[in-house]
């Protein structure tokens, strides 16, 4: 049984506090899935066409794909493009990066400090991951102590990519495919 606590914005996204009352290892189950197998969006792909800023290219495509993207994958293959093309003087921002299906969780992410006559114009692609892969896909950090013999409190912090009760959701539902998978393994085996 899921309670829910407390719930409150933060600067980063949200925190999250419920109690659970499942034995230890579904906890333990439940946390890790949380945090390395719910899937979001992070930014894979990133073609350069013109960097004349003094960041290198490397540099610049792994700050990019650090940037949270907003949205739940509905599918394995969904990819949502951004551009961004800009000229110096100027700090380029998150919000420069423009889209038609999609946006980043926050606008005020710092990316590269452009010169005069320094320019930039990138096409990015953000795709569907897990944090078991990278980091950049990682939707939560989420700890728990535990209250009593068959009682954890779990505090879980989002990155704005997903709110949190979307998170926990999600984290259930792979627990509960992976838990009836399991049995239908155990089946065939009896027979």
């Amino acid at each position: 049984m899921i309670t829910i606590k407390e719930k409150k914005k933060t600067r980063i996204g949200e925190e999250f506090i419920f109690s659970l009352k499942a034995p230890i290892s579904f906890s333990n189950a439940i946390r890790r899935i949380m945090i390395s197998e719910v899937p979001t969006y992070a930014i894979e792909d990133v073609y350069i066409y013109e960097n004349s800023s003094s960041m290198d290219d490397e540099i610049l495509a792994h700050r990019l794909g650090l940037i949270p993207i907003k949205g739940k994958p509905l599918l394995e293959n969904e990819v949502i493009t951004f551009t961004l093309e800009k000229e110096g003087p100027c700090t380029v921002y998150s919000s420069d990066l423009k889209s038609e299906n999609g946006e980043v969780a926050f606008k005020n992410i710092p990316i590269v400090k452009l010169g005069k006559g320094q320019k930039i114009k990138i096409e990015c692609e953000a795709i569907p991951g897990i944090g078991k892969v990278h980091a950049k896909w990682q939707p939560c950090n989420a700890v728990y102590k535990q209250i009593d013999e068959d009682e954890v409190e779990f505090l879980v912090e989002t990155f704005g990519q997903m709110e949190a009760e979307e998170i926990l959701e999600e984290a259930v539902k792979i627990l509960k495919n992976k838990a009836e998978s399991f049995l239908q393994q155990l089946e065939l085996i009896e027979q």
